[in-house]
């Protein structure tokens, strides 16, 4: 089925939070965890919120934390959402853009702790 992603929907991220290089000791994000990792990624992998759980969305809580942020703010910044589920993944979708340092860095200011696992 074809999703149409609204303005108020969040996409939520995952991060490394063992690694100060991806999430910091106050539980923020750095813009490392908003770039592409291979040469062959098309955008950064993100889930819907709406179409998943915070469980199936982390898939490891011991090695990562969820983060965040609506698509207006992903518009605001020049970028794209673009729906596209994977196998075992119906919530997947692509951040796509320009996604240079500045960008990133956006990117990681704007978004928002998911306070999971409680």
């Amino acid at each position: 089925m074809k999703q149409s992603l609204q303005q108020d929907d969040r996409l939520l991220r995952r991060a490394f939070f063992k690694d100060p290089s991806y999430v910091r000791e106050d539980m923020t994000v750095t813009s490392f965890a908003f770039k592409l990792r291979k040469k062959k990624e098309t955008g950064l992998s993100v889930d819907i919120e709406r179409l998943t759980t915070y469980e199936k969305s982390i898939q490891d809580a011991k090695r990562f934390r969820l983060f965040a942020l609506t698509v207006i703010k992903v518009n605001e910044l020049g970028l794209n959402t673009v729906y596209c589920p994977i196998e075992n993944n119906p919530a997947h979708a692509e951040i796509r853009g320009n996604l240079s340092n500045s960008i990133c860095s956006q990117l990681a200011k704007a978004a928002v702790y998911v306070p999971y696992p409680y």
